[in-house]
């Protein structure tokens, strides 16, 4: 009976040591893709970046995850917090200067602070979780712009903006990105700010 407990006790270890092993494994890997984000990057692009580095050096290790800590980067929706606090909370002790230097240089823009100005003609408007306005431009290309906050604008947007098609419109907007649950990654999208007409 005591060398059953004393088995027993060792393979509880030796799983716990593997548990670790591959949790280290993880916060390296993600400390060194951190050390290659940019430092010129706002707050908010530094925790995407941050993100997108924990799950690309968590994937190899889908299963262990689910198993020993029940997250399940198959719903990284849900389980994207537990997965960054788990892994977070390591990566200050394995690179704790790493973490600090990118953390104190990445630039709290203020909002706008990297707005963009576009004109073109409304070839479509598309009603999904957001408004997606289709401009295309003097060069012909047609690029998606999302109405996903209040947007200034002389118009009377709420009652009038399904009848845009075919407008001619001045958009100022702000590349963001935002993960995208499709396709397990981030994404850029143009979010609107200002809509002037142009005739």
């Amino acid at each position: 009976m005591k060398q059953f407990l004393l088995i027993s006790l060792l393979a509880l270890s030796f799983g716990e040591v593997l548990s670790q092993d591959y949790l280290e494994a993880i916060t390296k890997k993600s400390c060194s893709c951190l050390g290659e984000v940019s430092d010129d990057l706002d707050k908010e692009e530094f925790n995407m970046k941050l993100g997108v580095c924990i799950i690309e050096a968590s994937i190899p290790y889908k299963k262990q995850l689910k198993k020993n800590h029940n997250i399940d980067l198959d719903h990284i929706e849900t389980e994207g917090a537990n997965l960054g606090r788990l892994i977070g909370v390591k990566m200050a002790t394995v690179c704790p200067d790493a973490l600090v230097k990118v953390t104190q240089t990445a630039k709290s823009k203020e909002a706008g602070g990297d707005v963009q100005e576009v004109s073109g003609t409304v070839t479509k408007i598309e009603n999904d979780v957001f408004v997606i306005f289709h401009l295309k431009d003097d060069t012909g290309k047609i690029s998606k712009y999302y109405w996903m906050s209040f947007v200034e604008s002389d118009l009377d947007l709420t009652n009038t903006y399904s009848g845009m098609v075919g407008k001619a419109l001045m958009i100022e907007y702000e590349p963001r990105e935002f993960f995208d649950p499709k396709l397990l990654e981030y994404r850029q999208f143009s979010v609107i700010k200002t809509i002037m007409p142009l005739n």
